[in-house]
């Protein structure tokens, strides 16, 4: 083999493992700390050499490094697309989670999340992780490495590709993501509304309770024995809004 088609096969390897370590870098479930670089490093050193393997290896090197440098940049974009897409699964229960927090007065309980480093309410990390577990579980997370292998089918690397239809499916997968989280919040925050009604009619009934110290600890009681209970009767519903998320995944990538 001539050194040309060893600079072509080194710069494939080169914008696979680019492509490859953008996607991990913002896909949930490693996190975005330092200790977890590592772990991503290796998975996309291992992934992307696969998918190197498998695929078309040779590409077309530009003559000059900012050309190189276009090249990358465009593996990046399909990374990050599909890294924010697959992000859209957890990203809708942790939004969830904090419609319930506010309305169950645990808006000011906020912790560290390990995942994205920002402070989150306890109901809203729960959630996630919740979510996280039911992608392991039904083996989501395979379908989403073959989503990726996909990319590499339909946006070859090296060649350039329609952005319109990545934006546009990530448009939708945000607005669908959001109200999939308002839908999954609503029957917790329908017993809250009929707890409030509840409250106001005891209030009419017996004036000499005090209603601020009683309501607060039965709307706590109340609210997360409704969370337990749907955490296992919205099961289903997770799993069929998952499938139904990483489809349009996929469909951001399709002609």
């Amino acid at each position: 083999m001539d050194l040309l088609g060893i600079e072509a096969l080194v710069t494939s390897l080169l914008l696979h493992l680019v492509r490859v370590g953008a996607f991990f870098a913002v896909a949930p479930t490693f996190g975005k700390h330092v200790d977890s670089a590592s772990l991503r490093l290796v998975l996309t050193v291992a992934l992307g050499g696969v998918f190197w393997w498998v695929g078309d290896q040779a590409v077309t090197v530009p003559p000059h490094a900012l050309g190189l440098g276009v090249l990358a940049v465009r593996e990046v974009v399909v990374g990050l697309a599909l890294g924010f897409a697959v992000a859209t699964t957890t990203a809708i229960l942790a939004s969830a989670g904090e419609i319930i927090s506010s309305e169950l007065g645990f808006s000011m309980a906020r912790a560290i999340d390990p995942e994205s480093g920002i402070d989150t309410s306890v109901v809203a990390q729960l959630l996630q992780v919740v979510g996280t577990l039911l992608l392991l579980q039904f083996d989501l997370h395979h379908e989403v490495l073959r989503i990726l292998q996909s990319t590499f089918t339909v946006c070859r690397v090296g060649e350039p590709f329609a952005f319109e239809p990545i934006w546009a499916g990530l448009k939708a997968l945000i607005g669908g993501s959001l109200v999939v989280a308002v839908q999954y919040a609503f029957p917790i925050l329908g017993v809250m509304l009929l707890l409030s009604a509840g409250m106001v009619l005891l209030s009419r009934a017996v004036p000499a309770i005090n209603l601020m110290e009683f309501g607060f600890a039965l709307k706590v009681l109340l609210g997360l024995s409704a969370l337990t209970w749907f955490l296992v009767a919205g099961a289903p519903f997770l799993v069929q809004v998952f499938g139904e998320l990483l489809a349009g995944a996929r469909g951001m990538f399709e002609r």
